[in-house]
């Protein structure tokens, strides 16, 4: 059952009525209400005046008020400790991030960042701040589709404890669609959250093979034991990845990207530097000087996930 509080209108038909001499549940029938609710309102909200108690309703409904601005979780923070947030909302640091960073201050929870963005207290409650920029709506996949494969489920269950080391994710970070070939092809370490970021001229199959092996190729063979990606066509080479680089690839289900979690959240972080509506081919041309890569890769190794909202849900397969 719903409850509404009393209005002012109703705390003067209280006054007047209770000045009148009428009981509580005489009270309580000529307004609506329940008789619990007139006396509580008139024993938490009466005035005393020379030791008599009175009742008031723009006294009450003050009273009510400062009750109520209680009631809202606000800002318990030194000032020092939201400076330092909003810079490092403004460097395109996550609120995962900021939380579970270690420093000298005595930080809020991730949820509580976004609580304070969401109300304001932050950054003037910009979206755009944050990886998603306030958007919670996906792009419908436009690209081709590769049906062949082992499906992820056959994956050993041991993968999802991040126990070993030596189990990748495999992705591509594009432009906007139409507006350039290029585009980055994106490898994520699960145990580690080691991200490579490679430039490529293209999204064929052989292109995508061969950035693959020559970015694990320089690892051990004990650490590249299995590779798990998408359904996109770049990837329809994976017996050829299998032969060169000895190891399994296995394919996510379609539509469940979180299967893949940390390489897609990695990705994000690339997406603050590098966002659909750049043109990646100019961009590469400029790879091998621009800072921004290693900048966004290096905030990656800064915290371990462990409390984000993101992180891969395990134990389903």
């Amino acid at each position: 059952m719903n409850y509404h509080h009393l209005t002012i209108e109703e705390r003067s038909c209280i006054r007047k009525y209770y000045v009148d001499g009428l009981s509580y549940r005489e009270i309580a029938r000529l307004i609506g209400r329940n008789v619990s609710t007139v006396s509580r309102e008139i024993r938490r909200n009466c005035s005393h005046m020379y030791d008599i108690p009175t009742y008031y309703p723009h006294t009450a409904q003050k009273k009510y008020l400062l009750r109520r601005s209680y009631c809202h979780r606000g800002m318990f923070h030194s000032q020092e400790v939201l400076d330092y947030i909003e810079e490092k909302l403004r460097a395109t640091w996550s609120p995962e991030q900021i939380a579970c960073t270690p420093c000298e201050l005595k930080l809020p929870s991730w949820r509580t960042i976004y609580r304070w963005i969401y109300e304001k207290y932050l950054v003037n409650g910009n979206l755009k701040v944050l990886r998603h920029k306030g958007k919670s709506h996906g792009v419908k996949e436009t690209r081709g589709k590769y049906s062949k494969g082992k499906s992820i489920r056959k994956r050993d269950k041991s993968v999802y404890s991040r126990e070993e080391a030596g189990h990748w994710e495999a992705d591509t970070v594009v432009s906007g669609q139409g507006k350039s070939k290029a585009c980055f092809a994106t490898l994520a370490e699960r145990k580690t959250r080691f991200y490579i970021a490679m430039k490529m001229s293209d999204r064929r199959a052989e292109t995508m093979e061969n950035a693959i092996v020559a970015a694990l190729s320089a690892f051990p063979p004990q650490l590249v034991k299995t590779i798990t990606c998408d359904r996109g066509t770049e990837f329809a080479n994976w017996r050829r990845i299998e032969e060169r680089l000895h190891c399994e690839v296995y394919f996510a289900d379609p539509y469940c990207a979180w299967q893949k979690g940390t390489n897609e959240n990695l990705n994000g972080l690339l997406r603050e530097f590098y966002p659909k509506e750049f043109c990646t081919s100019i961009l590469l041309r400029n790879y091998g000087t621009s800072s921004s890569i290693p900048v966004a890769l290096s905030l990656t190794i800064h915290w371990d996930g462990k409390d984000s909202p993101h992180q891969e849900r395990s134990g389903r397969f």
